[in-house]
Parts: structure tokens; sequence; C-alpha cells
């Protein structure tokens, strides 16, 4: 029976044994042409089982054979045999903390020698499995994708086993997790050809931000204007924004232009309420051009004494609140208003002389 080739763990026993025949039998163990004598750690030099106890790594060789001698000849020489040493599991670089982005993938991985290694991946003694955000979990790298809040711990760690000696345990890393910024933004939109558009994104703190669309046009600026709007510049504007190296989910906004015509507005500086049928109500030319106006008449002092939404050309010199001595009737007198035509353009104050 010729010996085997033997593996076995730094620090372990190992043996080699040959079976044979023949008269007065006689052994010598030998690493290639090389006799081995008893001594350190070898013994059995001479017998039929050669011990070599405990194994290092000086005596890995691929030649490992014995001589059987008898009173008879010739000599048998065995087969070439190996001797294999196993390597206990150690961990050569250590996982790292991860920082990721709420929906992105973060892997953990460890490096590690030894012989016939094997991984698990935990968070602090509970063992990971592979799932659906999960996958790597016996192997060197761990895997989550995509990443969420609920994957936020400080003790991710991995178990490493091999064939020698006990399994090591890495140190823990941890995992954090960054919430997505929200993309807010408001625009002015419709706006008319040659004015101002004006797209505003909800600010946030240490925040960039990309504006775009499909012209190709792009903006960094958190509150984007583009002046003299053209008919070319409508359609639909996309905000992302950035912040802690997470990128929101677009926002789309639509900004419509409108070919707006000059209309004429005159808002006269005063009217005389008396009952006469001349100049009896406070007339806007043009107002009803603009359906979504409202105004805004106050005193003197600060009170409102007449409003409407929209405004119809009808105040006839009467308050609308508030306790009235003397009847509803207005006195003459300097009074002050505002007007909004609804349509994104400036306000309009002005006074107004009542007279009677």
């Amino acid at each position: 029976v010729q010996p085997t080739d033997q593996t076995a763990c730094v620090g372990d026993p190992v043996s080699f044994t040959v079976t044979a025949t023949g008269t007065d039998l006689t052994y010598q163990w030998r690493i290639g042409l090389v006799d081995l004598v008893d001594g350190g750690n070898i013994s059995g030099a001479t017998t039929n089982t050669l011990t070599i106890d405990p194994a290092s790594l000086t005596d890995l060789a691929t030649n490992y054979n014995v001589v059987v001698s008898g009173s008879c000849s010739p000599d048998a020489i065995s087969d070439n045999v190996e001797l294999s040493l196993g390597e206990a599991p150690i961990i050569t670089v250590q996982p790292t903390d991860q920082t990721a982005c709420v929906g992105d993938p973060v892997s953990f991985t460890v490096t590690a020698t030894g012989t016939d290694l094997t991984y698990q991946w935990r968070i602090g003694l509970i063992d990971l499995v592979e799932g659906a955000t999960v996958s790597g979990s016996t192997t060197n790298t761990l895997t989550i994708d995509p990443a969420s809040l609920l994957n936020v711990a400080t003790n991710y760690n991995v178990v490493v086993s091999g064939t020698c000696f006990m399994q090591v345990t890495s140190l823990d890393a941890d995992l954090t997790i960054i919430q997505l910024p929200i993309a807010e933004a408001t625009t002015n939109s419709p706006v008319c050809i040659n004015s101002s558009i004006i797209l505003t994104a909800t600010e946030i703190d240490g925040a960039t931000y990309e504006w775009s669309n499909t012209e190709g046009f792009l903006s960094n600026n958190q509150i984007l204007e583009i002046q003299n709007a053209q008919s070319s510049d409508a359609g639909i504007y996309s905000l992302v924004v950035t912040n802690d190296g997470c990128i929101s989910e677009p926002l789309d906004l639509y900004v419509a232009i409108i070919p707006c015509i000059d209309i004429y507005l005159n808002i006269p500086e005063g009217f005389s309420p008396n009952g006469d049928n001349i100049n009896d109500v406070f007339v806007i030319e043009g107002i009803d051009n603009f359906p979504n106006n409202s105004i805004v008449i106050f005193n003197r002092w600060g009170n409102r004494v007449f409003e409407a939404t929209p405004y119809k050309n009808d105040w006839d010199g009467k308050s609308q609140f508030g306790l009235r001595v003397g009847g509803e009737d207005l006195p003459i007198g300097t009074y002050f208003y505002i007007l909004e035509l609804g349509n994104n353009t400036d306000v309009y104050k002005g006074t107004i002389y009542l007279n009677r």
C-alpha cells in the first residue's frame, strides 16, 4: 500500500504510512533523495509510519517517499507523496464604513487569507440571509440593493471560517443612509411674450440645483429667470436637487407663453358721485379685459371702505365697511387704492379724489 498525500493545519500532527511485505524489512523516509532523521518534530523516520508533529510551513514538500529494504535485493521505493498545510483564516483588510443614498446599492467587502474560507455576514450577532435586497451574505462581499433607511446599522461584521483553527470576526462597520432631498418649486406661468419666466426652487441648506429642458437648457440657479421670453421658451422645465451627494427625483413644471395684447387701461384720478349722472361712479377704462382683477380702497386712516373681486366699475362713493356717520356716502377727500389685474403683472397703487 503506497503512502498517500496528506493535508493538515499548521501546528497539527500529520503521518505518512506505507505497507510492505518481505523478509527483515527496514524503512527510510526521505524528502526527495534526502534521508529524514528522528528529532525535533520528526519521528518514525525508519519505520513504516512517518510522523511530523507539529507540522509547519517548513515541512511542505511534494516528494515525500520511503525506501523499503530487506534481506533480499533489490530495495523498493514508494511513490512520491505531497504534504499540504492549511492556513488559519486571517483578515488582512477590514470592512469599512459605508454611506449611501436611499435607493442606491451599497457593499461591504472583507479580504482574508486561509484555507477553504467561508463567510457569514451579520448585523451584530444576527446572521444575514439572501433576500430581496441582500446578496453575497456568505461571500467576501455583502451587497444591499436598493438601500433603505431600514438598513441603517453601526455593527455590520463578517465571520470568516476555514479548514484550520478557529474562525475570526471582523471589526464592526457602519452603514449610513441619506434621505433623498425633495425638489419643490413654483412658477409664474403663464407669462406674456417678452416678459420674464421666473422659476423658484424651495431652498434647502447646502443643496445645489439644476434646471433643464428638452432643448438642452441648463441652469444651476435656485431662482431661474429667463428674460424676454419667446414662444420657444415654453415647455417643461425639470428641477433636480442634490444634497449630501444624493439626488432628488426630478420635478417637472410646465411654462406657458401667451401672446398677450397690450390693452389700454386708464385709472382716473377722481370722480364726483353727486347724482348729476356725470362722473357719478369710479370708472377704470379697460378693466373689463382683466376678469381676474381685484381692488381695495382705503381712507386716509388706512381703513377699508370698498373692495371688489372683480371690480365692475360700480363704486359710487359709498362705504361698505364699519359705522358710517351721516349715511353710506363717504365724505369728500383723498382715498387710496390697490389694484391687481390678476395676470402676473405689477400691482397698481394710487390715489382717488372723491368730490361731491
